[in-house]
């Protein structure tokens, strides 16, 4: 049965809407092109397996991971998970690349979060910039 008013959701702001993990090239300084057609992975078979899923995905939960930082004034990526639903393997990759510090993303996303030292249950509470 199809779903007839099924409508996946898009970011409003410009460049929000663009995955880091197309197979779209990436020019170098020195000339030198790469592609990244997945996202980042160990190369042991549930890390890709892990990662062939959320190819394609990664825009839309890092976005859900940051409005709900937006919306709660503050979480900590445990609080994501419960809360969102997602995993905590899913999680933390997106809080990197929201403060802008994942190395797999070659500087292409700005800070949005930054990682505060306030700490519940042991783990640090990220809030909007």
């Amino acid at each position: 049965m199809a779903r007839l008013h099924h409508k996946h959701w898009k970011p409003e702001a410009p460049g929000l809407e663009t995955d880091l993990f197309t197979a779209a090239p990436i020019c170098r300084s020195d000339g030198s092109v790469e592609f990244l057609p997945w996202p980042p992975a160990q190369k042991v078979d549930t890390s890709l397996a892990a990662a062939a899923k959320v190819a394609g995905h990664t825009a839309r939960l890092r976005e859900a991971v940051f409005q709900f930082i937006r919306v709660t004034g503050g979480a900590t990526a445990g609080e994501i998970s419960t809360q969102c639903g997602l995993n905590p393997s899913t999680v933390r990759p997106r809080l990197r690349e929201l403060e802008g510090s994942a190395p797999w993303a070659n500087g292409k996303l700005p800070a949005r979060i930054v990682r505060t030292p306030e700490r519940r249950k042991g783990m640090r509470v990220y809030v909007a910039i």
